[in-house]
This record gives C-alpha cells, sequence and structure tokens, in this order.
C-alpha cells in the first residue's frame, strides 16, 4: 500500500513539473518575440534620428610660421645680342689629278743626245780620330726599406753568431754579443770626471743597414760627453750579416739601454 502511494505521489509531481516547464518555455518564446519587436522599433528610432541631425563643418585655419627670405639679390639684366645669320663655311675638296697613262712613251735611241749625268759624292776621309766623350751614368738609388728588428723574418747575425741554427738562440746570440762589446768599449769614468753620481741611463738607437753596417746612431744621455762616448762605442761594432725579410735584405733599426751607476 505505501509503495503505491509513493508511486502516485511521485506521478503527480512529475506531471505537475512537466506542466510548469511546458508553461515557463511558452512564457519564453512569447518574450523572446516580443523583446525582438520592442529591439527592432527602439533601432528604427535611433537610425531616424540620426539621419535627422545636421551636421556643421566649419574650415580649420592652419597658421603657417612666417618664411624668412632674407635679403633679395637683384640680378643684372642680361643683354642678348642677336647675330646675322653667318654663312657656312663651303668645304673645297682637293682635285687629285690622275697621271698620265704610260702607255705612250717614246723610245730613245743610244746615239742619242739626251744623256744622264752621274754626280758622285766623293768620300769624306778623316785624318783625326774622333773624341769619345765620357758620359756619366747615372743610377737610380734603389730604395732599401727600414724595419724595426722585431719584424723581419731573419734577424741580423753578430760575428760568430752563425754555430746557433736555431733562429731564438741566435738573437738571444745576438743581443749577449752588443752588450758585451758595448760594456767593454765604453768609457764610464766619464760619467765621475763630468760630476755625475748615482744611476745613470743612456738609451742608444742605431740602424744596422742592408750591408751590415751600423749607421745613423742616436744616443740620448744625461750629459753630451755620455752620448759622444755611447755613439763611438755603438760605431765600433762590427760588421755583421744584414737582416732580411723573405729573400729581400733591408735595413733595422735596434734600441739598446744602457745602466750604469758612478759611486
Amino acid at each position: 500500500m505505501n509503495l503505491n502511494m509513493l508511486k502516485k505521489k511521485q506521478a503527480t509531481k512529475e506531471v505537475k513539473l512537466s506542466l510548469r516547464e511546458k508553461k515557463h518555455q511558452a512564457n519564453l518564446r512569447k518574450n523572446s518575440g516580443l523583446y525582438f519587436q520592442i529591439g527592432l522599433i527602439a533601432t528604427l528610432f535611433i537610425v531616424f534620428g540620426v539621419f535627422q541631425l545636421k551636421f556643421v563643418t566649419s574650415p580649420v585655419e592652419i597658421e603657417l610660421p612666417p618664411i624668412d627670405i632674407g635679403e633679395v639679390i637683384k640680378a643684372a639684366p642680361i643683354d642678348f645680342i642677336i647675330e646675322e645669320n653667318i654663312p657656312k663655311e663651303v668645304k673645297t675638296q682637293a682635285v687629285i689629278t690622275k697621271p698620265k697613262s704610260l702607255d705612250n712613251f717614246e723610245i730613245i735611241e743610244n746615239d742619242s743626245k739626251v744623256l744622264v749625268d752621274l754626280i758622285e759624292t766623293p768620300p769624306v776621309i778623316v785624318d783625326k780620330p774622333m773624341a769619345v766623350v765620357d758620359v756619366d751614368v747615372v743610377e737610380a738609388p734603389v730604395v732599401i726599406d727600414t724595419i724595426p728588428i722585431s719584424l723581419v723574418s731573419d734577424y741580423p747575425e753578430y760575428p760568430g753568431c752563425d754555430k746557433f741554427s736555431d733562429k731564438k738562440r741566435k738573437f738571444e746570440c745576438f743581443q749577449q754579443k752588443i752588450a758585451k762589446h758595448i760594456q767593454r768599449k765604453f768609457d764610464s769614468d766619464i760619467a765621475a770626471e763630468n760630476g755625475l753620481t748615482g744611476i745613470q741611463k743612456i738609451t742608444i738607437v742605431f740602424t744596422i743597414n742592408h750591408e751590415g753596417n751600423i749607421v745613423d746612431v742616436k744616443a740620448r744621455a744625461p750629459h753630451p760627453e755620455l752620448q759622444k762616448e755611447a755613439v763611438k762605442a755603438v760605431m765600433s761594432l762590427p760588421k755583421m750579416k744584414p737582416a732580411k725579410q723573405g729573400y729581400k735584405k733591408v735595413n733595422v733599426t735596434y734600441a739598446l739601454p744602457l745602466l750604469f751607476k758612478v759611486d
């Protein structure tokens, strides 16, 4: 009994819910149509109002900044000269006359009086020999490049350093030999004689030319006598094997600082 009652109540509820849903759907359909009509009428009113509006266009005035033309320069008037017709030059053609035909010629017999004079020029005999003038041939000087010693491919070779085949060892021998030679030849007593004391520094720059000779020696010292002595010591260096850049002999510059102490 209870089950039947529950089923009946549930059935009545479902019937009521279905009726409500149908009624709600019907209301939605009516309301959507009504809303559409109201929106359409409002849109038409807005469009009509827009067409009734009058738009006034006012001209826009743009102020341009004043242009400074500056000083006006008046050009002088140009006078034109009208020239009369100039007669054209008449080109004259050269008239070339053809040579007469050689078909009509006259044969002259051997006994004719027409003779051909032959003029013989006697040879010139020179009794004295011609003087030979010596002409000095001036050869153009050969320009030899001067390169810092650090940039050459082959360093100059000091006598006695050829025993080293390694390039680095040969250059170290070159530096040591030059330093020993300068120490031996330089008279450091000149500094004391000229009243100098303490550590003295002399900078020497010289060139070993493409023939291996010492040239263009320059020295900077605290006293002129020391400068002369430094140049003298460097000039006494022996002739060396010149440096090379590739296969070409070149001049190289070498700088040598000299330090010594005067007590």
